[in-house]
């Protein structure tokens, strides 16, 4: 598990200017055709070498991804979140809360971080949603981390965002950690 157990994180959140809702098959035509349309604008948000998502992606293999997020939500694997405008009318992009994840045996990261967040937003945004920009989200989501989770401060890593690729690289080797304390 991700989290205690004694923390059972909210699926509907409302923060300014957004509505985080429990990603779940019931966003799949909304989440597909935002995944679609932002393809190019989301590609390489879990890293520089991830290709997420393909040009062939399927609408059935992304309700396959949806209905994995959902069992992973109630598992307390990994929680993730749609996106919405304040009104719950746009699709705006999706969060992603999850554990750290390494190939290495031993990877400083998950001393430093507790967990990991991810998120892309729809580009371009639906005209008549808010004016948001990705700068603004993850001070957002920062903040609600910070003030509703778990997780010490400071603990929640946002690769590609906070922490650049490389610096993130650079932390899993041992003594990475002190240099970036």
């Amino acid at each position: 598990m991700l989290l205690n157990k004694d923390f059972t994180p909210a699926e509907r959140v409302r923060l300014d200017g957004l509505l985080l809702e429990k990603l779940s098959p019931q966003h799949a035509d909304a989440d597909f055709a935002a995944v679609r349309s932002s393809a190019d604008h989301i590609r390489h948000v879990f890293g520089p070498d991830n290709g997420w998502p393909a040009a062939s992606l399927s609408f059935e293999e992304n309700l396959a991804d949806l209905q994995r997020h959902a069992a992973e939500f109630e598992e307390g694997r990994a929680f993730n979140y749609a996106l919405l405008s304040a009104e719950g009318k746009d699709y705006l992009g999706c969060l992603y809360i999850k554990p750290i994840k390494s190939r290495l045996a031993v990877d400083a990261r998950r001393e430093r971080f507790q967990a990991q967040a991810f998120f892309w937003l729809r580009n371009p945004l639906p005209a008549n949603s808010p004016a948001l920009d990705a700068d603004t989200v993850l001070h957002q989501l920062q903040a609600w981390l910070a003030r509703d989770w778990h997780f010490r401060p400071g603990a929640v890593a946002f690769p590609g965002r906070v922490q650049g690729w490389a610096e993130w690289a650079a932390m899993a080797q041992p003594g990475g950690e002190a240099r970036h304390a």
